[in-house]
């Protein structure tokens, strides 16, 4: 199974929320990274079929989603990030009704609810009006209706924005059992989401895709640039002016200041740390100062 993008293209007037994308899907999770503006959500409509690119290319397995229709629709699955439901409909009514427009058969709807209302840890709220649900417990239901079909293409977007610890991660768990015979791409913000279940992440920044490789890779890259500083409550200033700050806590009267840096800070006691993912994405997305 392969998803293959070339030279998609988007433009809203001048602005150019897609340029010359190109990447390819196998099975596996994808881990998309991007500051706001990024494109991140532009791509994600455009895979989905809910809006139109101006160029360029998407195939699935070698067939243009364009030409495959409702066919496509049926190996696809999309959480989408906002909270749009139906807030009179109890949940199961709200997953039939999903599942109903999705082509499914009754049976099969009834089926896969009593499968994955368990995974989810939502059996308990099954008759409940999704009005009274949390936050969180809404997320959950936005993530079944997308496990519904059993798609072989998934697509979440911020998937467990709201959720509670315990609960992220018995969901990054889910979606990493599930990435084994199918396409999973995860759009987030919470890095920690996607640092340890990808295959690969795509890092997206004024449209344009500006890397993608395994995490490890990416941390790799920028080994010599992340240093951790032993400093004094005086010197902070000065060094939040000079560096990008990924981390700061305070022991035994020091502060320890953890900072992206173009050279070795020699001017105080500085020591070379292994980047993590969070570094990357300041590295990449928010820049070196450079004095």
């Amino acid at each position: 199974m392969e998803l293959k993008i070339q030279d998609l293209c988007k433009s809203y007037g001048k602005k150019k929320a897609l340029w010359k994308f190109t990447t390819e899907f196998e099975n596996g999770i994808y881990g998309i990274l991007g500051p706001n503006g990024a494109g991140k959500s532009t791509l994600l409509n455009i895979l989905t079929d809910n809006l139109l690119r101006d160029s360029g290319s998407v195939l699935y397995d070698g067939e243009e989603i364009l030409n495959l229709g409702a066919s496509y629709r049926e190996i696809m699955g999309y959480m989408p990030q906002q909270q749009q439901l139906y807030d009179t409909f109890t949940v199961t009514h709200f997953i039939s009704y999903m599942g109903t427009l999705k082509g499914m058969k009754s049976r099969d709807i009834q089926r896969r609810m009593d499968e994955l209302l368990p995974l989810l840890n939502l059996q308990k709220v099954r008759k409940k009006k999704l009005k009274e649900l949390s936050g969180g417990m809404k997320q959950r239901v936005l993530l079944l209706q997308a496990l519904l079909n059993d798609p072989k293409f998934l697509i979440l977007d911020e998937p467990t924005a709201g959720l509670d610890p315990k609960e992220r991660i018995r969901i990054r768990n889910l979606i990493s059992d599930l990435s084994e015979d199918r396409i999973v791409l995860i759009a987030t913000h919470v890095v920690s989401d996607i640092e340890f279940i990808s295959k690969e992440i795509l890092l997206m920044k004024n449209g344009r895709l500006v890397d993608q490789d395994s995490p490890e890779n990416l941390q790799k890259r920028i080994y010599g640039h992340v240093y951790e500083l032993c400093i004094s409550q005086d010197e902070l200033a000065e060094v939040k002016k000079e560096y990008e700050i990924s981390n700061l806590f305070r022991r035994d009267g020091e502060i320890i200041v953890r900072v992206i840096a173009d050279k070795c800070p020699v001017k105080y006691d500085a020591v070379k740390v292994s980047p993590t993912l969070e570094d990357v994405y300041l590295y990449e997305f928010e820049g070196v100062k450079r004095r």
